[in-house]
Formats: C-alpha cells, sequence, structure tokens
C-alpha cells in the first residue's frame, strides 16, 4: 500500500447549508494539524496571534487579519507559531456536495483569491461577518453566516477561478486514487438505505478485503464508522432542526434502529441525543456542530 504523503480527511456537512464554521481561541501548539487534504474549499482567518501555515510545500505565516484558502485536494498543515501563545481563528469548510450542486465544473478549477485586490479585502470582510456571527448569535445568524458563505463562494467561483492543471504533483490525487472519493460520494448518496462493505467496494471495483483496509488506511476510520457519522448527523439535523421525533430521524437515515442510533451518539457526543439537544436548541447550529 501507498506511503501516503497526507491523509484523506473526510468532512461531513449539512448539506442545506453552504458547509461549516467553527471559531476556535486557544494555544499555538494545541492548533497543530497533522497534513491531510479534503475535497472541500477551506478557508483559514487568523483574528488575533500568529500562525503558520504549509499548502502543497508552501510556507506561509498568518497573523491577525490575514487569511489563506486552501483549494480542493491540497496538502495543507497548520500550526501556531508560538506554542503558549494564544491564536483566535475562524476555519470555514464550504461543503463539497453543495457548491457541485451549483458549479459542476469546480473539480476543474483552482481559485487565487490573491489574484484580485478588491475581491480578497471583500472576502476578508464577509469573513469578519462570519465571526460577528460566531460570536454575538441571534435570530437570524444562522442565515446571515449562510448568506456570507454563498457571497464569498460567488466571488471566488466568478473573479478568482483558474483552469486547474493536471499535473499530479499539484494535488494529493497521486497519493489517493478515486477509491475514496467515489465510496465517499456513494456512501453520502445512499446512506438512508442499506449499506453493506461488499455493496460498496463492488462499486469502486475494488474486493471487500482490500477496500476495508484500504478506506481505513487513507481516512483514520472503518467503513462502518463513517457511515454511522454520516447517519448520525444527519439525523441531529432532522432532530435539532427540523424537529422529527428521534425515531422518525434515526429510521429515516439509515439507522435500523433507534437503539442503534443512540448508541453511535452517546459513543461521538458523549451523552443522549436528548440531553445535547436540550443544552444546544437555544444555540446557533452552525457554530456548534460537533467536528467529525
Amino acid at each position: 500500500m501507498a506511503n501516503y504523503k497526507g491523509k484523506y480527511e473526510i468532512v461531513t456537512a449539512d448539506d442545506n447549508l453552504p458547509g461549516k464554521v467553527m471559531l476556535y481561541e486557544k494555544p499555538g501548539k494545541e492548533c497543530y494539524t497533522n497534513k491531510h487534504w479534503h475535497k472541500n474549499l477551506e478557508i483559514d482567518y487568523v483574528i488575533r496571534g500568529c500562525m503558520w501555515t504549509n499548502l502543497n510545500g508552501t510556507d506561509k505565516d498568518l497573523y491577525g487579519g490575514d487569511y489563506v484558502l486552501v483549494n480542493s485536494e491540497t496538502i495543507h498543515q497548520t500550526c501556531g507559531k508560538i506554542p503558549d501563545e494564544p491564536v483566535k481563528y475562524l476555519v470555514v469548510l464550504f461543503s463539497y456536495n453543495y457548491i457541485k450542486s451549483y458549479f459542476p465544473d469546480f473539480d476543474g478549477y483552482l481559485f487565487d483569491v490573491n489574484k484580485n485586490e478588491q475581491v480578497r479585502a471583500r472576502v476578508r470582510d464577509l469573513l469578519k461577518a462570519i465571526v460577528f456571527e460566531a460570536e454575538n448569535p441571534s435570530e437570524f445568524s444562522k442565515l446571515k453566516t449562510s448568506c456570507a458563505m454563498a457571497q464569498i463562494l460567488m466571488n471566488l467561483f466568478t473573479k478568482c477561478r483558474v483552469k486547474r492543471e493536471t499535473d499530479p504533483k499539484a494535488t494529493a490525487s497521486d497519493d489517493a486514487p478515486d477509491y475514496i472519493t467515489k465510496a465517499v460520494g456513494y456512501i453520502r448518496d445512499n446512506y438512508r438505505s442499506r449499506v453493506t462493505l461488499e455493496d460498496i467496494s463492488s462499486f469502486v471495483g475494488l474486493t471487500p478485503t482490500y477496500f476495508s483496509r484500504y478506506f481505513s488506511a487513507v481516512t483514520g476510520k472503518t467503513f462502518k464508522t463513517y457511515l454511522n457519522l454520516v447517519r448520525l448527523e444527519n439525523t441531529l439535523i432532522d432532530i435539532q432542526q427540523n424537529g422529527m421525533s428521534e425515531t422518525r430521524a434515526s429510521l429515516e437515515n439509515g439507522f435500523p434502529s433507534v437503539k442503534a442510533f443512540i448508541t453511535v451518539f452517546k459513543t461521538v457526543y458523549g451523552c443522549a441525543p436528548s440531553e445535547y439537544v436540550k443544552k444546544y436548541q437555544e444555540e446557533a447550529p452552525i457554530a456548534l456542530i460537533h467536528t467529525l
């Protein structure tokens, strides 16, 4: 099996939104991430402090007010520059499925926000607006955040796109063929139904045994674990945002029973679903969705 330069990261997101928003404030040494890549667009915005980033082998330091755009399939890594100095920063992950629904040719492009200074400044202002809503949640914070994220995408897609060269050294595709992305797409399209190891391995064109080992090696999760995480997040959305009962939501999102859903939920969140929903029902959901 190949010696991967960076792990493929599975990013689950609410497909009813443009993606995920995560606001952090922690010592520099706790900002460290291993080399990884994903199909999503990502923006890392430093509000206070200093952070080191590495994108496809290129180092860059970010200070307060700076941000970096991480293109799809870019191997990247972050860390605070000073171990004990706090860094406050925002991570915005745009849903790959959301992007593809509006921009089917997305995979054929990279996005260079530095080519247009006016757009770069506009994106910075939109990131500030997202930070404000995360820090000051109100009745329409989720809608305002969604609008700001959509405006960022519109600026990138209409003014910053560059045709992607088919250079395997520029992406992670040489280290991780399409087996994983095909498998992830299959799961996200079929998680509400019964999905077996035999089904998905046949779909990607590998034997069940090899696919199982391959999926775990690349993602750090078993196929079954990832399937349950996708089902779990969508079940939680239906309970928390759509008002469904635990039984109906769990069954409609692929769990064989409500008992199986509760077992997985407690493993991931450390509490019962009812406790979690009660605790967070008055908060802004986009800022609080558990990072899987």
